[in-house]
Parts: structure tokens; sequence; C-alpha cells
């Protein structure tokens, strides 16, 4: 019998869904990036009771499993992800605590796509699950309108170590985006159905745009396709922000990167968090971490730090 388990998991940031038409049976479709960090680590041990989280929904979550398995564990978050900034914070929070149950109380006897159904993550977007259970870059295919469960994993690529992420969140939109993430149930299920004529142009953008050049390993003309389908995923939620991106401190940062060589950049969900991928063999990316600090600094601070894409998913140690 397990005594105790750590989990370490990604953060990711979200490129864009291609599809709210839903002609085809199916709606949203998911790609995004999984990301070193920041980073969940989170411990559980047997014999203890109590949830040490800082958010009162992990706490409740916990209450819930507690009940579901019959069963109390001890729950350690020592590293936590910025939570409602765009970067998949509660995805990754309620699969680790689950998973902690299921180990010490379950006999991991549960694979992760159950874990998500039980804790209510996925049935929307399935890329913090498969960001989760796979890491890289990942595609999802949507839910199916009539059958709703996890979308399906469609793609998933290895992002070499030479490519490397910098992420700027400027901190004076923080509060104003929290607010929005609160009403997000209500602005989806409020937004008019997106013209089949976008969602063609966005789903080939993927098809042809991104994906066979990913699997090329052409960055470059990948990365164009990215910034591209963000920009244009931004356009119809624009109604629901200040413009194509969450405020003019997103697109001065972003047009920065992409001015410095960034082969891709965009914002990640309703943001503030921004993201810009490097090719480190061609560009200084310590001198443009410095000059994007200056940048961010002049807006007011915020957070800032350098990342390879995580390859692998969660990692998981136990001891008996």
């Amino acid at each position: 019998m397990a005594t105790g388990v750590l989990i370490e998991a990604p953060s990711h940031v979200h490129v864009g869904n291609p599809d709210l038409d839903g002609s085809y049976g199916r709606l949203y479709g998911t790609l995004g990036f999984a990301l070193k960090e920041p980073r969940l680590v989170l411990e559980g041990l047997a014999g203890e009771d109590g949830c040490d989280c800082r958010r009162r929904d992990a706490v409740e979550l916990y209450e819930k499993l507690s009940d579901v398995y019959g069963c109390s564990i001890g729950v350690r978050v020592h590293r936590e992800i910025p939570a409602h900034i765009g970067l998949g914070s509660s995805t990754v929070l309620y699969l680790a605590i689950a998973q902690a149950f299921d180990i010490i109380c379950g006999g991991a006897k549960s694979n992760i796509l159950d874990l998500a159904r039980l804790t209510g993550r996925g049935s929307v977007s399935a890329l913090g699950v498969y960001s989760y259970m796979h890491g890289g870059l990942i595609y999802d295919g949507g839910y199916r309108i009539k059958k709703r469960d996890i979308p399906p994993l469609v793609y998933r690529a290895h992002v070499p170590e030479r490519y490397k992420f910098i992420v700027a969140v400027p901190s004076r939109h923080i509060d104003r985006i929290r607010k929005l993430k609160q009403r997000e149930d209500e602005i989806l299920g409020s937004i008019p159905r997106m013209e089949p004529e976008f969602a063609d142009k966005a789903s080939r953008i993927i098809l042809v745009g991104i994906l066979p050049y990913v699997a090329e390993g052409d960055w470059e003309t990948a990365g164009k396709h990215i910034t591209l389908f963000n920009r244009l995923l931004g356009e119809y939620w624009s109604r629901h922000q200040e413009g194509v991106y969450c405020c003019d401190d997103v697109e001065r940062i972003i047009r920065f990167q992409l001015g410095k060589g960034a082969l891709l950049a965009g914002q990640s969900s309703w943001g503030p968090a921004t993201y810009a991928m490097f090719d480190t063999h061609k560009v200084d990316l310590a001198r443009v971490l410095e000059e994007t600090r200056k940048l961010l600094d002049n807006m007011g601070g915020g957070y800032l730090w350098v990342t390879p894409v995580d390859n692998r998913g969660a990692r998981i140690r136990v001891w008996s």
C-alpha cells in the first residue's frame, strides 16, 4: 500500500479553439503548449488529514474526494501555479489532488481521464488534461455536442529543448481578468455561434498551417501560423475584452517579442499571460529577457520568466 506520493505537473498556455460553429458535430478543439515553469508540486500522505491549500475550491474538492474514497489523506501544496491568469492552474491542481487520493486510497486503479471526469475537468477543453498526461504541443478535437465527454487527443508533438518561451504577465490587469474569469460560464453560454466561414478558416490554419509544419520540425513556419491563429481567435473574442487582446499592454508585449525574433507569440486564454517562443540557437535570450523586463516595468511590473516546453507531463513518485 502506498503511504505517500509526490506529484509534479506542468502549467500550460492556450493558443485557441478553431470551431465554435459545431456544424460537424463537435465544438471548440484546443491547441496549446505544456510548460515546465511554473509547475505544481503536491504531496499526498497516508495517515494524515486535511488539505494545506490556499484555494477554497481545492479544499472543497478535497472534501468531496474524501467522501468518494471513504478515506482521508494529508495534501500539501509545496509549489503552485498562479491562478486565473491563463496558465491552467485549476485543472492541474484538481487532477493532482485526485491522483493522490487514487494512489493512496484507491490502489491507483483509475486513469487520468476517469479522474478528470470525477473532478469535472476537461469537458470543454482537454488541453490541461493532456498536458498533465503527456506534455508537449497538444491539439484536442473538441467535444461531441450530442455525447458530451472529454475531447479526444488528436495530435501531440515533442518540442525540442532549444526552443524556449518567455512568459510575461503584466500585473495591473490581473484583478480585472480574474473577475472576467469568474463570468466565464456565463460568457460561454451566451456567445453567438461562430460563422461557418470563420470556423473554416481557423480550422484550416490548424490543419494545414500548423500541424504539418510541426510534424516536419519547421517551427519558423508553424510559429507564424500559430501567431496568426491566436490573433484571429482574439478577433472573435474581442467583444468580451478590450480588443484582439485583453489589453494594450499585452498587444505591446506581443509586438515587441515578435520584433525581437520570436517564432510565435500570443495571449493565453483571457490573459493577461503572454508567451513567445524563441530559437535559442539564433537569439540572445538573456538580452531579450532583460529588454522585456524593462518594458514590463514601464507597465507597472509583473511576472516574467523563461521556460522550455514540458514534454513529459506529470511526474509521479510513490513510496510505501
